[in-house]
């Protein structure tokens, strides 16, 4: 097990959550009704996926697993021109939000979606495992204690605390309490 992989999963974790409630939002054409929440909801995976955990991701696991798992080093670099992808479509969607257009809003969130489903279905069944074959043990140390610096400087220590405690209160007050429990 490498740490700099079972982090980067529990980000998806919370990532997810949200998603989910954007996409059953957007899904059930309820965004109109609450745009304030629909923009935080946005707002937050701006910082969340885009500038902490697709930031950890390209800054410190690719550039170091590039090297010691040569087999997904191209997919790394195709991992990152998505994150690029998923960026344009969340500043799209607040822009859009910004401006008052609803659909296009709903667009780009319906297509972040589907594009970071798709995303993080590929790094947690074919990338992750790749890596925590071949990616050394001190790697991954080094890697953890960047990712410990980088959350303290940037987002403070509880992070992940204001993250988790975001994702179950925006589920809750646009979805009710145990939403997708009763889905799966």
């Amino acid at each position: 097990m490498r740490i700099s992989v079972t982090l980067l999963q529990y980000d998806h974790g919370i990532a997810r959550q949200v998603l989910d409630v954007v996409g059953e939002l957007v899904r059930t054409h309820r965004a109109d009704r609450h745009p304030g929440e629909f923009r935080e909801a946005m707002a937050f995976l701006e910082q969340f996926l885009d500038r902490f955990h697709h930031a950890k991701e390209e800054r410190f696991l690719f550039k170091a697993a590039a090297p010691e798992c040569p087999k997904v080093a191209e997919t790394l670099v195709r991992l990152k021109k998505e994150h690029a992808q998923a960026r344009r479509m969340m500043k799209n969607a607040l822009k859009a939000l910004d401006e008052g257009d609803m659909p296009k809003a709903e667009q780009e969130a319906r297509d972040l979606v589907d594009h970071m489903t798709v995303h993080i279905s590929e790094e947690e069944n074919h990338v992750f495992p790749v890596i925590e074959n071949c990616l050394q043990l001190e790697t991954d140390a080094k890697i953890h204690v960047q990712y410990e610096k980088f959350m303290e400087k940037e987002f403070g220590k509880s992070y992940y605390q204001v993250a988790e405690a975001f994702a179950n209160d925006i589920q809750e007050r646009l979805l009710g309490p145990g939403f997708f429990k009763g889905i799966a």
